[in-house]
């Protein structure tokens, strides 16, 4: 077994020694190294972000839209007056009738007899008006000639005028049989189209039943119902311009009704629509009326908008600083939105610079370079 000696101790931790100072003093020389040469920590340059300038307003406009439908001018349902069997239906549903013309008829065959047989009576009672005439022609001769009564002469004279009577009532009855059977025919009381028939031929109809729908489509209609207070600036006689099925077609308001609906608490307009374009009935049609708001702030886009706390809205605004430009944060309140804008009023400044989207990749205080507006 080998033995170490104190000399060996020594050699070997003096070697220790000297590779740690070798240690320590290459590390100082390196921080040293590192000290004097030139700063390796990039500085960041500021973000470019795309900024747009607020202009302040006095007033915004706003459209309210109100939806109603075209209507005809004029729709009834003719009926017979009287009670009877329909034998004929002149029209088809979708029919474009004109005034006057016919449209159904009621059998009246029964109605005839009844004239022939009053002809008849009427017939008889003025051949008896002939005889009596000529009585009365010769008792007043023979009055004047002392042969006959005073008494018997009036009495032909009265017989005259009963027959006269009786004829005259007949005659009133044949002419209420001529208006039973004029009425037996139903014509059109205006130009217009058939749009449904309510019954057939063969039918036996109380008086007053339906028998077709008639529309006045050649002058149609919108009936559409705004608020009182939005009545107020609609006159008679007005040109107003509303949407149809997407397109723009321009109409007169007819009449204001101003009787205020229970249901809806809106009063009734009604606007007569050009005749030459086709509009199918019952077909919703939109009217847009601006309202001018007196309010003092901007129009931004809605992706300009940053929820903020307890339901508030913020912005970001661009804010100049001594070394550029950084992002700030304005406090707003929306008063209307409309096709993706908002009109806002806030904490902001007239003119001031502000990012129109993007602004949720943005922190307060980051340095930024507008690209546009500043």
């Amino acid at each position: 077994m080998t033995r170490t000696t104190p000399i060996t101790h020594w050699i070997v931790a003096a070697s220790i020694g000297v590779a740690v100072l070798a240690a320590g003093a290459l590390a100082v020389a390196t921080l040293q190294a590192r000290a004097e040469g030139p700063d390796e920590t990039k500085i960041r340059a500021p973000l470019a972000v795309s900024s747009a300038q607020i202009n302040m307003q006095d007033r915004y406009i706003i459209r309210e839209s109100y939806v109603g439908r075209v209507e005809p001018a004029r729709l009834t349902t003719p009926s017979f007056e009287r009670a009877g069997k329909v034998i004929e239906l002149l029209v088809e549903e979708g029919d474009q009738v004109s005034e006057g013309q016919t449209l159904a008829r009621m059998d009246t065959q029964s109605l005839l007899i009844e004239r022939s047989r009053l002809e008849a009576d009427r017939a008889s009672l003025t051949a008896d008006m002939d005889f009596a005439r000529r009585t009365v022609e010769r008792r007043e001769q023979l009055v004047d000639d002392g042969w006959a009564s005073r008494q018997a002469f009036d009495e032909a004279q009265f017989s005259l005028a009963g027959l006269s009577a009786r004829r005259d009532s007949v005659t009133a009855a044949i002419a209420r049989i001529d208006l039973d059977i004029e009425k037996s025919v139903i014509k059109a009381p205006f130009s217009g189209t058939v749009s449904t028939r309510e019954i057939d031929e063969g039918t036996v109809v109380a008086a007053g039943t339906p028998v077709l729908s008639l529309q006045e489509t050649s002058r149609p209609q919108a009936r559409i119902g705004i608020p009182a207070r939005r009545a107020e600036i609609v006159k008679v006689g007005q040109k107003i311009e509303l949407t149809y099925q997407e397109r723009a077609i321009e109409g007169t308001v007819a009449a204001i009704t101003r009787d205020l609906q229970a249901g809806t608490r809106s009063i009734p307009i009604l606007i007569d629509l050009p005749g030459d374009v086709l509009l199918t009935m019952r077909q919703t049609v939109r009217l847009d009326l601006a309202r001018e708001i007196d309010a003092k702030g901007a129009w931004v886009p809605l992706n300009a908008l940053r929820e903020a706390e307890r339901g508030l809205w913020s912005i970001n605004t661009v804010v100049q600083t001594n070394d550029g430009y950084s992002i700030g944060r304005e406090a707003v309140e929306v008063l209307h939105v409309s096709d993706q804008q908002a009109f806002i009023r806030g904490t902001f400044a007239d003119g001031a610079l502000f990012i129109p989207v993007g602004g949720h990749r943005l922190s307060i205080g980051q340095s930024v370079h507008p690209k546009n507006g500043a």
